[in-house]
């Protein structure tokens, strides 16, 4: 979404999680299915924090006109070790909140079809009438 910023360094790094993000996510660090766990626990957990925020601040940086120069030396450098939890849990949130406005949206959408088809079949109920129309 493009809403959630992380504070780095003198920095707010807009966070932006579209599909550019989702594949480049996958083939750097893993089944999206599995992000939490890669995010939350194990030895590489710092780094795939590290490297989400450089995947999704760059993409944010850009959409903001900015330029997407973060590197995972720099955010090393000025991240916060007491803010992981903050970062992992912006991280996450970004996805989730992409996420579901996207589910919204495919219900509003799948919602307008529904009332069409409402409309369409109430049309095709028979009216009791006296000319039987």
């Amino acid at each position: 979404m493009d809403n959630i910023t992380v504070k780095i360094g003198e920095r707010t790094i807009p966070l932006r999680f579209r599909m550019n993000q989702f594949i480049e996510i996958e083939e750097e660090i893993g089944n999206l299915g599995e992000i939490k766990e890669l995010l939350l626990k194990g030895k590489s957990r710092v780094r795939n924090t590290v490297s989400m925020i450089r995947i999704m601040g760059n993409a944010g940086l850009k959409h903001a006109g900015e330029e997407p120069d973060l590197t995972d030396e720099w955010l090393m450098e000025n991240m916060d070790p007491h803010g992981l939890l903050a970062y992992q849990v912006a991280v996450i949130g970004c996805m989730s909140k992409e996420t579901e406005s996207q589910a919204a949206a495919e219900e509003k959408q799948d919602e307008a079809r529904d009332v069409v088809l409402d409309e369409i079949n109430a049309k095709k109920e028979p009216v009791n009438s006296p000319t039987g129309e």
